[in-house]
């Protein structure tokens, strides 16, 4: 036996004998501890909160209408309103985004999954506004949960940052207009689909299954296909790996170039759906004033920079908010020498720098990972297409650009601030009390701001109930934003403004409309078609038909494809055969038969030029009821009744809640003395308005 042996022999015999368990009839499990037992369900209640917290501070959303692009991509969008279908479908994922619209404005946009969810929300809650919000809403909710979860698991042990980072994004004010505005809704599919991929990469990593990994390509395929912008994600899941995770180099290649080939999968996709159309007109200084700078380079560059330093103090103090910031509303630097465009520049190089400054140094093993590095990078990377630093794009700031980039901000302000406030760095998962007296200045700053931010959102989203509401606050603090006097005067001229107004109210509300786009004209003289259009019908509400004649061809001239111009166009020729036919009354009148019916002839033939207008608007939409009525009405005004009772109908058949088709047809019944269907149609009438009263409160 070695030596060894003996000394462990020895140390074995001295050593004291425990004394042996005695055997009971059972071995008695100990019963968890309701710290135990509150763990387990400590996140979920957080999570709870936050979720009330946005549903509470956007419950008043749920009140507002459709407004801004709602109208174009929900509201008067063909494609979006069709039933549901495979057909539709394959049309929603093969077209622009605003394909089905009057205007067809805009064919650089792809955001099919976006459409897609707006054809069955129409579908299921017959174009009721009220029930997309309260969608919108509950999306929203849901992002901010995944959010939280994710920096949860991170910092299990201080879940105040991940609460409070979650809590600070939720409430932010700049958020109301992608809640507030149902169209935006893309900007939280974006990000929720975004964050679903963090999530699962971030347990697939975790527990090694590979439905994670799957559910996180899909969760990032459906933020693609939502919002372009999303692709920007293939840089942060790296980084995201690298910054809260062990895991190698090799592993986090291999995971993050299978979000670089959904990207590219998505890139394919939608070059394949655009590439059909016309390419999208040239931007304006209307839009992006950074136009206006665009030959000169380094001026571009400085104005855009000096934008970015408005989104950081909006981040920090939003107001006052817009829905617009176009031309007029902001202005390029005029010099490089400029001091808000010097304190920008100061500012974001210090981030940029820390942030690259940050990962280098991690990777190299010199420093730690820092979180607030992380953030900062997430704002450079998601805000870098919305700069407009490196190239256009088709507006030059938006509230609605600002929302993804502001997460990493959030993330960023919360744990820099945590390094410095946090009194005890170890401290475990607790109740509120007890985190707040762990870091009471944390927690009462944060809560404080959340408190301002949540009074603020909740304030602004009332701006947002109807586009006449929005366009009258907004102008208020951007008197001179071409785009707002455009907006707002559009609407006052808009059918939907004068339907429940008297007809001095509605005389006013041309004035006005008149006053709005003429001032809108001054500040930037080449309107947009619509523009043009819009003065056009405010001219025709008063009687000038002269004027209304002037701009609906100006208009027309801009755009002679427009289904609505032409159909305009035939309205002049339409109203003004009045004129005639008036004339011809007055000869009558006078005992001279021969001189009233030459004026009835002009008359007639007055309509029967307006019969082609109508006949083209019809054919360019044949969904559309105005244009239904208006053939039907040359016919009735031809005394050909059978005819014009078929497009009444068909207008009708078109739109249930179509006033109009259902008044031409109860006085038309009634006209040529077929009462029962007169009463039948006046009883509908008033149903209808019922309805659309209804739906509108």
């Amino acid at each position: 036996m070695g030596k060894k042996n003996q000394q462990k022999n020895q140390a074995q015999a001295q050593a004291p004998i425990a004394p042996k368990a005695k055997p009971t009839p059972a071995m008695q499990v100990p019963k968890a501890s309701s710290t135990m037992v509150s763990s387990k369900y400590t996140p979920w209640v957080y999570a709870l909160v936050l979720f009330i917290v946005a549903f509470a501070i956007n419950s008043n959303t749920f009140k507002n209408n459709f407004v801004l692009d709602d109208h174009g991509i929900i509201k008067n969008n063909k494609i979006t309103k069709a039933p549901v279908s495979w057909a539709n479908t394959k049309t929603i994922f093969s077209t622009p985004l605003r394909k089905g619209d009057f205007s067809d404005l805009e064919n650089s946009l792809y955001r099919p999954f976006t459409k897609f969810l707006f054809n069955i929300e129409w579908n299921v809650f017959g174009g009721d506004p009220h029930k997309f919000h309260i969608v919108n809403v509950l999306l929203y909710g849901l992002t901010g949960i995944f959010i939280f979860f994710i920096f949860y698991d991170i910092m299990k042990k201080k879940w105040v940052i991940p609460f409070l980072i979650s809590l600070l994004f939720i409430v932010h004010p700049i958020h109301t207009e992608v809640v507030a505005n149902i169209k935006s809704g893309d900007e939280v599919l974006s990000l929720l689909g975004s964050v679903i991929a963090l999530r699962c990469v971030q347990l697939y990593l975790q527990q090694h299954k590979m439905s994670y990994l799957i559910l996180g390509v899909l969760g990032y395929l459906m933020g693609s296909f939502s919002k372009e912008s999303t692709v920007l994600m293939m840089f942060m899941v790296p980084l995201f790996i690298y910054y809260f995770t062990e895991t190698d180099l090799k592993k986090n290649i291999l995971i993050s170039s299978i979000f670089a080939v959904c990207s590219a999968f998505f890139l394919f996709c939608r070059h394949l759906s655009l590439s059909g159309y016309p390419p999208s007109s040239k931007l304006s200084a209307l839009d992006n004033y950074l136009v206006l700078s665009n030959d000169n380079i380094p001026i571009r560059v400085a104005s855009a920079i000096n934008t970015l330093g408005l989104y950081l103090k909006t981040f920090f103090i939003p107001h006052p908010l817009s829905c617009d910031y176009s031309y007029s509303s902001l202005e390029p630097v005029k010099s490089l020498g400029e001091p808000t465009f010097l304190l920008s520049l100061l500012i974001f190089s210090a981030l940029f720098v820390y942030g690259v400054w940050n990962l280098i140094q991690s990777f190299s093993g010199k420093k730690e990972k820092s979180i607030t590095a992380f953030g900062l990078l997430w704002f450079f990377v998601t805000v870098s297409i919305a700069s407009n630093v490196f190239f256009l794009i088709g507006t030059s700031f938006g509230e609605r650009l600002f929302f993804v980039p502001s997460l990493g901000l959030c993330i960023a302000v919360v744990y820099f601030l945590s390094t410095y406030l946090y009194k005890n760095k170890e401290q475990g998962d607790g109740a509120f009390a007890k985190a707040f007296s762990t870091s009471p200045i944390l927690f009462a700053l944060v809560l404080i701001v959340s408190a301002l931010y949540s009074y603020k959102t909740y304030a602004r989203n009332a701006d947002w109930k109807t586009d006449f509401a929005l366009f009258s606050r907004d102008i208020e603090y951007y008197p001179n934003s071409t785009h707002l006097l455009f907006y707002l005067g559009n609407h006052l001229s808009s059918n939907e403004y004068a339907e429940d107004k008297t007809p001095e109210q509605k005389r006013q509300a041309s004035y006005d409309a008149i006053a709005k786009l003429t001032k809108s004209m001054s500040i930037y003289p080449a309107l947009p078609s619509d523009g043009y259009n819009q003065l056009g019908k405010a001219y025709f509400n008063i009687g000038n038909y002269d004027s209304a004649q002037k701009y609906y061809l100006k208009a027309f001239s801009e755009d002679s494809t427009n289904a609505i111009f032409i159909n305009n166009l035939g309205t002049i020729y339409y109203n003004t055969s009045d004129q005639f036919t008036n004339k011809g009354n007055a000869y009558m009148q006078a005992g001279r038969p021969d001189s009233a019916n030459y004026y009835y002839y002009l008359g007639k033939n007055r309509l029967l030029e307006a019969q082609p207008y109508f006949l083209l608007a019809h054919s360019r939409d044949t969904t559309e009821p105005d244009f239904m009525n208006n053939i039907g009405c040359i016919y009735g005004a031809t005394q050909r009744p059978d005819s014009a009772i078929y497009w009444f109908e068909k207008a009708h058949l078109s739109d249930d809640l179509d006033i109009t088709s259902l008044n031409f047809l109860e006085i038309t019944y009634r006209a040529i003395g077929n009462i029962q269907k007169a009463d039948y149609y006046k009883a509908l009438l008033v149903e209808t308005k019922a309805r659309r009263i209804a739906e509108r409160s």
